[in-house]
């Protein structure tokens, strides 16, 4: 059942209709049969009747119509409040309910965003027969994601997953904003170049034509990534002076040297700024120096400000970082090639739309909040009230709650949409057993309990445990097959959401707990619901010559020139020598890199 909320057009399956003797308006599917509802936002007495999903006719609270003339207005009404396609109106919680949530969560938000330390995904057993296949699975889309990300914003914050089909393998891309063209040719190039890899058994890592297959992903990488790239350099120039200083002040003789000399090698051309221009030479660069950067590491432990130099190594590391997805992303392709030889296939789920966030002007207050939280002058609200006005007073919390988020548009965040896409369609994963989705950051707060919450049995991704506001449960559509499914599962979703944050609010209020240290987010469509892609990848990939594979993706195409490494005792030798296994920081650090996240639309 479900009902229309003015100014929004949704739809609401939602309480009684009849509240302190206001009689409220249903919008009622016959095929489902009535359910009753309630929505304060109406203050008049209309009943409609939705035949097949459709508007049909309007009726007040006594059953009797309101005739042609009249119930076409409040449909055209109704249509013209709506964000949505005619006749595709989504399922929705009930704002009420919905604030069950929303409002603890912004008083949670308020007393620390990061809500504990950060979670690594579930290692894989040892002794399952497909680890090697698993792991490779994870890291391609993983890497793929990232690699789509190519600026650090949260609107390209990207997701991947893999569904096998009879004849292909399908790609899908998600992003917290839609999937950008630019972003669509990207990714087809990648695929054209794992294809090739896929459809040549000779192409490995060691041989002529997996290196030339990895210098060309490379190079197009990192092109297609210096906004990002230099939007962390960025931040290495403004860090690196304070490091430099400390080095130089005698300190720590034996290294200072070497380290001022790499730093300036890095981080200018003359004396000058670096440009956009000149990110990619600038990641190799800082890649084959890895290992030089490590000194950071070992002055950390040593120094009184440690933070300093972890820092910067830290940021140092993700100059380098998509080199390192490259490989991960053609390392994956040789170990998957009898999937992705059948043939591949790039889709996007298209993004949502902006929704406010539930909030009622009237009761966002923390009076109101506290009165929904616990029962009636209980010891443990007046404990909450108190706890709260040691931070700030009862007027300045409401201001502030007001302030902060009364006008906040919600989305949904890169990876729910993909594995809601997935519930929708029923699609298989690559691998069953495995429904891992990657993505270009570690997963938020709440998209990490969702999907931990999840009866779909997703894999546990990590997560850097942060809470956005803007943030909400993905879209369901009335006109979909397995709706009402889905809402059911969404429901009791919900419940956890609601229970996990009223839990650690008062956990909060309770013990004291102070704002925990923030940290970077990441990792060191069309008019239908779906949009088709035509890579042209159904060709023989493979009866190509990697001349002509170049050719393809682009004639004029010229290398990323490699450097030399910077030359020390530890110095790393070049890029392709190595494993993508050691070219990572190690396991703890590499979910320092990045910072995608967070959704402020």
């Amino acid at each position: 059942m479900t009902h229309a909320r003015p100014g929004t057009g949704l739809f609401h399956a939602d309480r009684p209709a009849i509240m302190k003797g206001k009689v409220q308006p249903q919008i009622r599917s016959e095929s489902k049969g009535p359910q009753e509802s309630l929505n304060p936002a109406f203050n008049f007495d209309v009943q409609v009747v939705t035949p097949k999903g459709m508007l049909s006719n309007a009726y007040d609270c006594h059953g009797a119509s309101l005739g042609i003339a009249a119930s076409s207005c409040l449909f055209n009404s109704v249509r013209k409040m709506s964000h949505d396609p005619p006749g595709d109106p989504p399922m929705s919680h009930s704002p009420r309910r919905l604030r069950r949530l929303y409002e603890p969560l912004s008083l949670l938000q308020t007393l620390g965003n990061v809500r504990g330390w950060r979670i690594r995904a579930p290692d894989i057993p040892q002794d399952n027969s497909g680890f090697n296949a698993i792991k490779s699975h994870r890291s391609f889309v993983d890497a793929l994601a990232y690699a789509c990300a190519y600026k650090k914003e949260p609107a390209y914050v990207t997701a991947v997953a893999l569904e096998k089909r009879p004849e292909e393998i399908v790609v899908w891309l998600a992003a917290n904003k839609n999937v950008e063209e630019a972003v669509v040719s990207f990714a087809q190039d990648v695929l054209r170049i794992v294809q090739w890899l896929a459809s040549n058994p000779s192409a490995q890592l060691g041989t002529k034509d997996g290196q030339q297959a990895l210098n060309l992903l490379t190079s197009r990488v990192l092109r297609f990534n210096a906004p990002k790239i230099y939007a962390y350099y960025e931040q290495v120039v403004r860090a690196a002076p304070r490091v430099i200083a400390k080095l130089s002040n005698g300190q720590h003789e034996g290294m200072s040297g070497l380290w001022c000399i790499s730093s300036i090698r890095h981080l200018q051309r003359d004396g000058v700024q670096l440009q956009e221009v000149d990110m990619a030479n600038l990641a190799v660069i800082s890649h084959n120096s890895r290992e030089t950067f490590e000194v950071l590491r070992n002055l950390a432990m040593e120094s009184h400000d440690p933070h300093t130099f972890e820092r910067l190594f830290k940021l140092l590391g993700k100059l380098g970082k998509h080199v390192i997805m490259s490989k991960r992303i053609v390392e994956g392709a040789i170990f998957l090639r009898s999937d992705f030889a059948r043939g591949m296939r790039l889709e996007r789920v298209p993004a949502s739309r902006e929704r406010p966030l539930p909030f009622s002007s009237r009761k966002y207050n923390i009076d109101g909040i506290s009165n929904r939280m616990f029962s009636s002058n209980s010891a443990e609200k007046q404990r909450f009230l108190a706890r709260l006005r040691t931070i700030w007073d009862t007027n300045e919390w409401d201001k502030n709650l007001a302030k902060e988020h009364l006008a906040g548009k919600s989305i949904v965040h890169a990876e729910l949409l993909i594995l809601d896409h997935f519930e929708k369609t029923g699609g298989d994963f690559l691998d069953n057993s495995d429904k891992y989705i990657g993505c270009s950051k570690p997963a938020c707060y709440l998209c990490y309990h969702y999907i931990c919450n999840h009866p779909g049995r997703y894999i546990r991704p990590s997560s850097h445990q942060k809470l956005y506001m803007r943030w909400r449960l993905p879209d369901i559509s009335v006109t979909e097959s397995n709706a009402a499914t889905r809402f059911t599962d969404q429901e009791q979703i919900l419940n956890n959401l609601i229970n996990l944050v009223r839990r650690e609010l008062r956990n909060d209020i309770e013990t004291g707990v102070g704002k925990m240290k923030e940290c970077p987010d990441s990792t060191a469509g069309g008019t239908s619901t779906m949009f088709e892609l035509e890579t042209g990848l159904e060709a023989d990939m493979g009866s190509l010559s990697f001349q002509e594979l170049r050719h393809q993706i682009d004639p004029d195409f010229q290398y990323v020139v490699i450097p030399d490494p910077v030359s020390s005792s530890s110095s790393a030798s070049s890029i392709h020598s190595r494993s993508s296994a050691d070219t990572a920081v190690s396991e703890g650090d590499e979910v320092e890199y990045d910072s995608d996240g967070g959704v402020v639309v």
